[in-house]
């Protein structure tokens, strides 16, 4: 369970910009928060501002943090830490490292702050406390090269550190080690959250749990996910076969450019069942393509395997642009389902950006999850905000003050002259 991210001189975000899920003083919506042994978070956060304002950043924010930690231990020593790309707009931060910090709670209940500062060729900074107490405890700092424990605990870990590179993360390094003093905040990072962009990312990710559905339980989720939003499908075919030595004459690539191994090339046809009946009553099922159907139904489509995922395991899903293709009311469905505590039984967290002003609304929303990025016209700096920090009527129109530019974080048109 998330409570708080942290990133610093990342893309357009040069100052510190923090997203907290921790809970502020706000009575409203008790439903919309997560509980987990003494800690409170809240089970949502909705990121709005303009284009090209840093919202898209806030999200790519969390992809260099989590996958810096999750490549670490395969990556070699001539190999640059990924997506290390600093604030470019400012001679002190061009050439200066990249700062993350996650502050979380694992399922055993405690919570941990991990944090770490880095460039492309190495880590300058890192450093992982767990809260047994209201006071942190330490379970290893590191400065460069040079690393410091409790005194109890140096031998254990001090074995580590020849393993260690220095464009490694010693979190990764400790815990594939066998450390089991990391091994809680590496796995949180490792497998409680995940980032995805519904162009690409939630597309493998689908199909391979389809591929792995012997039980038919993804597929039962998937038709009442659609059933509920009022999409007319009511069953559902997904064939995916191996293509073997059919293609060594042709060579296929992932959405980066990569090669794909020929053994995991693989034909995928899905198709959806409607049923429907003529004008003398009789019903009949008819099968498309999920090709044919709508972009909000194979938005939907992809997305509930992750779904189904998410709510079974307690995860915090970050999401850039949920409201792509999907109507207004669907993307407020999808947020419900998180605020339901019949439905999201363990935890589970949703964090996304988004356009749709139809969800401003303090009757679906606290003040402490609106969140808003707001790009400085001089410095080009992103600034992330929340709703909590204004003087809020309990009664406000959000979505109104919103679009008057009472709480910033709106674009300023000025059409002048012929373009």
């Amino acid at each position: 369970m998330l409570l708080q991210f942290k990133a610093i001189n990342f893309q357009s975000i040069k100052e510190e910009a923090i997203l907290s899920m921790v809970p502020s003083s706000d009575k409203s919506h008790p439903e919309n928060l997560a509980h987990m042994g003494k800690r409170d978070a809240l089970k949502s956060a909705a990121i709005y501002g303009a284009n090209a304002a840093g919202k898209s950043a806030v999200i790519r924010a969390f992809v260099a943090a989590i996958m810096a930690v999750r490549t670490s231990d395969t990556r070699n020593i001539t190999q640059k830490i990924p997506g290390m790309v600093p604030f470019k707009f400012a001679e002190e931060t061009v050439k200066g490292p990249c700062s993350f910090e996650f502050y979380f709670v694992t399922q055993n209940g405690v919570p941990y702050r991990y944090g770490f500062t880095a460039d492309a060729d190495h880590v300058h900074e890192e450093y992982l406390y767990y809260y047994a107490s209201a006071r942190p405890s330490r379970v290893f700092e590191r400065t460069g090269e040079k690393f410091m424990y409790n005194q109890t605990d140096e031998g254990a870990f001090s074995k580590y550190e020849e393993k260690n590179t220095p464009n490694k993360l010693f979190l990764a390094t400790a815990t594939n080690w066998g450390n089991t003093k990391t091994a809680p905040a590496y796995q949180w990072l490792a497998n409680a959250i995940d980032v995805y962009n519904p162009e690409l990312a939630m597309q493998p990710t689908a199909l391979q749990a389809f591929e792995q559905d012997e039980q038919g339980e993804l597929k039962q989720f998937t038709l009442s996910l659609l059933r509920q939003a009022d999409i007319n499908i009511d069953d559902i075919q997904v064939d995916i076969t191996p293509l073997g030595n059919q293609t060594k004459e042709i060579v296929f690539t992932d959405p980066a450019g990569n090669p794909v191994p020929q053994g995991q090339v693989k034909a995928v046809h899905i198709h959806a069942g409607h049923y429907v009946q003529s004008q003398s009553g009789e019903g009949s099922q008819f099968f498309l393509d999920l090709n044919e159907e709508s972009l909000g139904t194979k938005q939907l489509f992809w997305l509930s395997p992750i779904l189904k995922e998410v709510f079974g395991k307690g995860k915090t899903m970050v999401i850039d642009e949920l409201d792509r293709s999907l109507h207004p009311f669907l993307v407020q469905f999808l947020v419900e389902l998180f605020h339901t505590p019949e439905i999201n039984q363990t935890n589970a967290q949703l964090i996304f950006t988004t356009h749709d002003t139809t969800l401003l609304s303090l009757d679906t929303f606290r003040r402490d999850q609106i969140y808003f990025v707001e790009k400085d016209p001089h410095t080009a700096a992103t600034e992330l905000y929340s709703l909590d920090e204004f003087s809020v009527r309990k009664n406000e129109n959000i979505e109104k003050g919103y679009l008057l530019g009472r709480y910033g974080a709106i674009p300023y048109l000025r059409p002048e002259g012929g373009l």
